[in-house]
């Protein structure tokens, strides 16, 4: 019988993950649901390859936890519930996907995949705050991916290196987004139902490096 052979990480790759790089591995839908449950980092599935991501930063976590804050007081009573990356979403249609937003909103109670707690079938709105190491991943590719996951309504990808926002909205033709950007700390980012002022997301952030 022949013998399976688990996908591990080399200590090349651990090394660039540490150093906060990104490592793909060619793997299936199943090679990767076995790597995901001893994963100890961010890992997504995209395109056939696992995809995992190394050790965020203190200002890109940091503006996560603001945009969490934000997003959780702005949809409070209103039939919400915000939730960090460590909740994956799950891509059904054409190639499977599985992804990990670094912010989920979702619109009623939450529906997962299968005996998950954790994997998610429909998310209403996902944030992403980019890296260096993940912006064209973010842009180019998981951007196309969300739109493809139908219950997504919206998109905002966060870039704290020039301090802008961008809001991609789903319209009233299922195929057909709106981007929306915004460079001023004056301008208040319109998410539909949750408007972010760019004033709170980027206000007193320490120099890059720290």
């Amino acid at each position: 019988m022949e013998t399976i052979q688990k996908i591990q990480l080399t200590d090349t790759q651990i090394a660039k993950l540490d150093a906060g790089g990104v490592v793909s591995i060619p793997a299936t839908w199943d090679d990767f649901l076995e790597f995901l449950n001893e994963a100890s980092y961010r890992t997504d599935y995209h395109n056939g390859h696992i995809i995992v991501m190394g050790l965020a930063g203190f200002i890109h976590e940091l503006l996560v936890g603001r945009i969490i804050t934000l997003l959780t007081l702005l949809s409070k009573g209103k039939g919400f519930y915000v939730a960090g990356s460590n909740v994956g979403v799950l891509k059904t249609q054409g190639q499977k996907g599985y992804y990990n937003p670094d912010v989920t909103v979702v619109k009623g109670l939450p529906t997962f995949a299968g005996d998950s707690n954790a994997i998610i079938t429909n998310p209403f709105l996902v944030v992403e705050v980019i890296s260096e190491s993940t912006a064209v991943y973010d842009y180019q590719h998981k951007l196309l991916k969300y739109a493809q996951i139908e219950s997504i309504q919206t998109v905002i990808i966060v870039d704290r290196f020039d301090q802008s926002v961008m809001v991609s909205q789903r319209t009233e033709e299922p195929a057909v987004w709106t981007n929306t950007y915004y460079y001023q700390l004056t301008d208040v980012a319109n998410a539909g139902l949750f408007e972010l002022p760019l004033s709170e997301i980027f206000a007193d952030l320490p120099e890059e490096g720290v």
